[in-house]
């Protein structure tokens, strides 16, 4: 399924997204603390550098990959671009309206099938809809 989370996130498409937006904003300083020899985790890093910026080049860089219409988007399509946006609202990035809409929207119409993570994933997207609906109102 190219998923190997239960978060949003942990998804090939919004991993590549993420990665390459944050590479896109920040260059080099992204490059040089993700590299191995820098013992910060991924998460830290990106905790570090999120901003509407990386938010706003990941979606587009997103886009490209997925295309424009959404109407044609697939399940992990849409899980995809709702893990990009779930991630920017953990690491404490004010994500447009829209976005968050978008993102809700997708999570609640979420149709794919998790296998043996059906109930961890179940329960981790109550939790990303929940910080999701708590951004739209903050």
């Amino acid at each position: 399924m190219g998923c190997w989370g239960v978060k949003s996130y942990e998804n090939d498409d919004a991993h590549d997204a993420l990665d390459r937006g944050f590479e896109r904003v920040h260059g080099h300083v992204y490059d040089d603390l993700m590299d191995d020899r820098n013992p910060l985790s991924v998460e830290q890093v990106q905790a570090k550098l999120a901003s509407a910026e990386t938010l706003a080049a990941a979606i587009d860089l997103f886009l490209d990959e997925a295309g424009s219409n959404r109407e044609a988007w697939d399940d992990l399509d849409r899980l995809g671009y709702a893990g990009i946006v779930v991630r920017h609202v953990e690491l404490g990035v004010a994500v447009p309206t829209d976005a968050l809409a978008s993102a809700i929207e997708f999570l609640e119409g979420e149709a794919l099938d998790w296998d043996d993570d059906a109930d961890a994933r179940g329960r981790r997207r109550v939790h990303e809809l929940a910080i999701l609906r708590d951004a739209r109102t903050s």
